[in-house]
């Protein structure tokens, strides 16, 4: 494995199905991620994807795309669906602690919507202070 020492960016589309959550952890760590951001990012990709699986509309044989831009301190995932999204405010609201670790551990996340479906991002910056928001 190769860490990456530029950017190296990586699209892939995903069956909607919780086994294919391993297997993005996997080409994120092919694609050159530092090992240093790699438990926070993995994570966080993890939880994304299952929120993505779990509530959005993707049917059986549809498709969640990961995107993620890795350069040496700094990376950017996005995971895309069918689904309507979610307005962010809820992470107060709900019994899970996905939205809150990505509160916590990103430096900067959000939610995107549009016609054809919702994309969840958030980015991981060592460059400051890794808790610290804007």
């Amino acid at each position: 494995m190769a860490v990456a020492t530029e950017t190296n960016d990586l699209t892939v589309a995903l069956p909607a199905h919780p086994e294919a959550i391993a297997g993005a952890r996997r080409k994120l760590r092919d694609s050159g991620l530092d090992p240093d951001l790699e438990h926070t990012v993995t994570l966080l990709v993890s939880e994304l994807l299952t929120n993505s699986i779990r509530h959005s509309a993707a049917g059986p044989g549809d498709r969640v795309v990961l995107a993620a831009r890795l350069q040496p301190d700094w990376v950017r995932v996005e995971v895309r669906d069918p689904g309507p999204g979610f307005d962010p405010d809820i992470r107060h609201e709900v019994k899970g602690y996905g939205l809150r670790m990505l509160e916590m551990l990103a430096a900067r996340w959000g939610v995107d919507r549009h016609e054809r479906g919702a994309r969840v991002w958030f980015e991981v910056d060592r460059r400051t202070n890794r808790f610290g928001r804007d």
